[in-house]
């Protein structure tokens, strides 16, 4: 497990990018928190790393419960499970597709249920101590993402510098 704080907005998304430079395709990334924790700041950072050339526009999933973007090396499936009446209702979403062909960034995880993968990357995001902007990230990396969590917390020390 790794605690991480962000002073800001900037802090938050330049974590979002280390996570996004770390993936590969088969991926899951669970993000966990409040509303309004950070978890859709999370997610544009992400994709917008991952594009290459103009930022595409990166909405939230909240009423359209899935997004895809197509990206260079895979396809980026951002869910918004807030809303999802029962887990098995996120298979009608292609979230099998999801998890077989791209990496899939799932808001709201714990509404998945047995369906959630074992092997994943969880960030629980909360209000951080320093201000309105500040973030608290708490992470659990599981089956691939274990051996990954050494290097991620690299990556973030030296954004940080």
């Amino acid at each position: 497990m790794l605690e991480l704080d962000f002073a800001d907005l900037a802090a938050t998304e330049a974590f979002a990018r280390a996570v996004a430079g770390l993936v590969r395709r088969g991926d899951v990334i669970g993000l966990g928190g409040e509303l309004g924790a950070g978890k859709t700041t999370f997610a544009r950072a992400f994709i917008h790393a991952r594009q290459h050339g103009p930022a595409e526009e990166v909405p939230s999933p909240t009423f359209t419960l899935v997004q895809t973007y197509d990206l260079p090396d895979f396809a980026v499936w951002h869910f918004d499970l807030y809303r999802l009446a029962r887990a098995e209702d996120a298979l009608e979403l292609g979230i099998e597709d999801a998890f077989a062909e791209g990496v899939s960034l799932i808001e709201w995880p714990g509404r998945l249920g047995r369906w959630l993968p074992r092997d994943r990357l969880d960030i629980m995001l909360t209000q951080g101590a320093g201000g309105e902007s500040a973030r608290h990230g708490v992470l659990a990396g599981h089956g691939s993402w274990a051996a990954r969590m050494e290097t991620l917390a690299r990556l973030v020390l030296e954004a940080d510098a």
